[in-house]
């Protein structure tokens, strides 16, 4: 399990094997045999055992901001778990297994988004074209994958397939918006249309849930599997909200769909005239939506996924 302590007083502390967690209002005590990581998102105090706990039992400890980026984490001074799992992580990039994750994360992108168009069909009153043009060509691009074999391209080809897909997918998007807000293409900084700007921003969130967990798996956020690495750029992170993109998807379209929206909700910067952005008021209920749709899934899935790529780094040695 994941500890989260997020209210602003609270209290960390060591009771032989157990963590106890004592916040303003109630007191908690958790066996440490249970706890995967902890993570402090909030001005609470944590004492020296336990965090000396946390060592001894390999368990993450990270400290993050308000909106739960990680900035900081502790670290056994010996060897451990995390270095062993980081060194085969660099150890399988740009091989068979990486091009076996890759393909996995690609697959599991295309058919979430083929299932959200056929979801998108059922709810339509009358026959939408686009979408069964795009449902076919997503199935198509499936066919595809199923019979792709590992070369050291596998990249380039895997992107190929994905920006084909993608295509097609938003395409079909825009066809079920309201008139006012259908769009040509995917834009992303800045965002040319409402929509996007609302994708934009809650992309944005579901980047910083992912990271935290990554970080939280042992995992080195930096080092892509899929993505090629940018000096910088948390590509294992790009790598892992491919799976998650439909799900968020999800909530753009429904605040569109179901006319939650408004004009209020978006504004234009100086420096980027042609942009469109989200105003604090678009912003507090992107968040919103994004904590009471998505945000728990979100990580629990996250993590399954950090678990997967660690158990198959160790299968492959």
């Amino acid at each position: 399990m994941i500890v989260e302590i997020s209210e602003h007083g609270s209290v960390l502390k060591r009771n032989h094997e157990c963590f106890i967690i004592q916040t303003p209002t109630e007191k908690t005590e958790v066996p440490a045999e249970k706890v995967d990581a902890i993570i402090v998102t909030a001005n609470a105090l944590v004492s020296t055992q336990a965090v000396a706990l946390c060592l001894e039992k390999n368990i993450q400890l990270v400290l993050a901001n308000w909106a739960g980026k990680p900035f900081g984490r502790f670290w056994v001074s010996t060897p451990g778990r995390a270095t062993e799992v980081r060194r085969r992580q660099y150890l399988h990039q740009d091989t068979p297994v990486a091009f076996r994750v890759s393909k996995d994360i690609v697959t599991c992108k295309l058919r979430a988004q083929r299932k959200l168009l056929a979801d998108l069909k059922g709810n339509r009153k009358t026959p939408n074209q686009t979408i069964n043009t795009s449902i076919k060509s997503i199935s198509k691009s499936l066919q595809t994958l199923s019979s792709l074999e590992y070369s050291p391209s596998f990249k380039q080809t895997l992107l190929g397939i994905e920006g084909f897909a993608a295509s097609e997918y938003f395409s079909a998007i825009s066809s079920v918006l309201p008139k006012k807000y259908a769009f040509k293409q995917r834009s992303r900084q800045p965002a040319e249309d409402k929509f996007n700007a609302v994708l934009n921003y809650v992309y944005g969130i579901t980047y910083s849930s992912v990271e935290k967990v990554v970080i939280l798996s042992g995992l080195d956020p930096n080092a892509g599997i899929y993505h090629a690495d940018s000096y910088g750029k948390p590509t294992l992170v790009f790598d892992l909200i491919e799976l998650f993109r439909a799900k968020v998807d999800r909530i753009a379209i429904k605040l569109f769909t179901k006319k939650y929206v408004k004009d209020s909700w978006f504004t234009s910067l100086e420096e980027a005239p042609l942009g469109v952005f989200l105003s604090k008021e678009g912003r507090k209920a992107v968040i919103t939506a994004y904590m009471q749709d998505a945000c728990d899934a979100v990580e629990k899935e996250s993590w399954l996924y950090c678990r997967k790529i660690m158990s198959i780094f160790e299968e492959k040695g």
